[in-house]
C-alpha cells in the first residue's frame, strides 16, 4: 500500500510531535512492505531523517502549525499546499497522527485521524485568548471528524471523551498506549546538590501548576533544603502560557530561587533530571495520556499524579493519585514520599514495574493493523 502520513508535528516539542516520532521509528524498526509518504513543511523535512520505507514529501508550506494554541493557526496557502500533495501522490490511506495539524484531503481516501484528548474542546480558555480561537478549533476539529473514516487516540480515558464529545459511537474510535523513549531509562548520576520535586510538561493553564505552586510552599519547610524544578517551553510554545502569573505568584508566597523555571531541556539533560529527583509530580487538570509521567517512571522516579483523567490509567497504581483541586492531598502525597524513605523505595520500584508494561514497538504494529483495515 501507499500510506500517507501528515508530517506537520516533526519538529514540535510538545508530546504529540515525540508520538510522531517514536510512532515512526518503532514502525521503521517494524520493517514493512508498505510504502509510507511523510508530508512534511519546509522546516519538518529538513530534519526528517528516516529511509526507506519512508519517502519524504517537501511540501512548499513555511508556517509550520500543529497546536490547539491560541497564537497557532495555518494559512489557506499553507492548508492547499498540503491538501494538493497528497493529491498528486494518490495514496490509498492517510494518517493524521494529531487533529491539530490536520488540512482537508481533496479526494475520497480512509482517513485514520488522531485525536490525543478534548482539553480544548471541554475547557477552551485552558487554550484559547478569544471566542473567535475557540469556535474555529471547533470548526476544525468537526471537519476532521466528519472526514475520518476511523478515530485513534491515546488512552482508553481519551476514547470516553471523544465519545462524549463528538458522539462518536465505540466502534469508530481505537486506542493505543504510547511508550517512554528509549532515551529516558536509569542511569548513573551525580547526586543533586539538594533535593527537588520536578515537574515536565507545558507551562500552561491546564497543568495545575498554581496548585503544584502551592502544594510545594506547605510542604518545604518540613522536607528541607527543597527545589521546585519546573521544566517547560515558557517562551517558544504555542499553548497559552501561564508563566507569568506563576513567577508572581512565587514570589507572593515568599519562595524566593526555591521555585526554578528551567525552560526547554533536551532529552539526554532530562534524563538525567528524571533521575535525580526526589519525585515526579504532575498534577493536570486533564490530560490525555500525560507522557512525562511515563518518562519518570521509566528513570525510576516515584510519581504523584492527579486522578480523574488517563494519568490515572497511565499509573496504575505506581505511585499516589491526587485530587488536583485537593491542594493538601497533593502536598501530603509528596511528603509521604520525601520523609518516608521506604516508601520512596516502594515507589520507585513499581514507576519502573509499570514503565515496562508499555511499549512502541506494540503501539506501531497497532497503528499499522489499524490502517491496514482502512485499506
Amino acid at each position: 500500500m501507499r500510506i500517507g502520513i501528515d508530517g506537520g508535528c516533526w519538529n514540535v516539542k510538545r508530546g504529540y510531535g515525540r508520538f510522531l516520532r517514536e510512532l515512526l521509528y518503532a514502525v521503521a524498526d517494524l520493517g514493512s512492505d508498505h510504502e509510507f509518504y511523510v508530508f512534511l513543511d519546509e522546516a519538518g523535512f529538513r530534519e526528517f531523517s528516516l529511509g526507506a520505507p519512508f519517502h519524504a514529501v517537501r511540501v512548499a508550506a513555511s508556517d509550520t502549525v500543529s497546536s490547539a494554541g491560541a497564537a497557532s493557526r495555518r494559512s489557506i496557502g499553507n492548508l492547499l499546499a498540503m491538501s494538493l500533495a497528497v493529491r498528486k501522490e494518490k495514496v490509498d490511506v492517510f494518517f493524521f497522527p494529531s487533529v491539530y495539524s490536520w488540512f482537508p484531503l481533496l479526494e475520497r481516501t480512509p482517513v485514520l485521524l488522531g485525536i490525543h484528548d478534548t482539553i480544548a474542546d471541554k475547557n477552551p480558555a485552558f487554550s484559547f485568548e478569544t471566542a473567535w480561537q475557540a469556535r474555529m478549533w471547533k470548526w476544525k476539529c468537526k471537519l476532521a471528524v466528519w472526514q475520518a473514516t476511523q478515530v485513534l487516540t491515546v488512552s482508553s480515558y481519551s476514547k470516553r471523551c471523544i465519545e462524549a464529545q463528538y458522539g462518536l459511537p465505540g466502534s469508530r474510535i481505537h486506542w493505543v498506549h504510547e511508550a517512554a523513549s528509549k532515551v529516558f531509562r536509569q542511569v548513573p548520576v551525580a547526586e543533586a546538590k539538594s533535593r527537588f520535586v520536578l515537574y515536565v510538561g507545558g507551562i500552561s493553564p491546564n497543568k495545575n501548576l498554581e496548585g503544584l505552586i502551592r502544594a510545594y510552599s506547605q510542604l518545604r519547610a518540613r522536607a528541607g533544603g527543597l527545589r521546585l524544578v519546573l521544566v517547560g517551553d515558557y517562551k517558544g510554545d504555542s499553548f497559552m502560557s501561564d508563566y507569568e502569573r506563576l513567577r508572581k505568584l512565587a514570589g507572593s508566597l515568599d519562595l524566593g530561587e526555591e521555585v526554578q523555571f528551567a525552560g526547554f531541556v533536551p532529552d539526554e539533560a532530562l534524563n538525567q533530571l528524571y533521575n535525580q529527583a526526589a519525585l515526579f509530580a504532575m498534577p493536570s487538570f486533564d490530560e490525555g495520556f500525560g507522557l512525562p509521567a511515563l518518562e519518570a517512571m521509566a528513570c525510576g522516579a516515584p510519581v504523584v499524579v492527579s486522578s480523574g483523567n488517563s494519568l490515572e490509567e497511565i499509573v496504575g497504581g505506581a505511585g499516589p493519585c491526587v485530587d488536583p483541586l485537593d491542594i493538601g492531598a497533593l502536598a501530603q502525597a509528596m511528603d509521604r514520599i520525601l520523609l518516608d524513605e521506604e516508601f520512596a523505595q516502594e515507589c520507585r520500584s513499581r514507576s519502573l514495574e509499570r514503565a515496562r508494561e508499555f511499549s512502541w514497538e506494540r503501539c506501531a504494529r497497532s497503528v499499522v493493523g489499524l490502517i491496514e483495515g482502512l485499506a
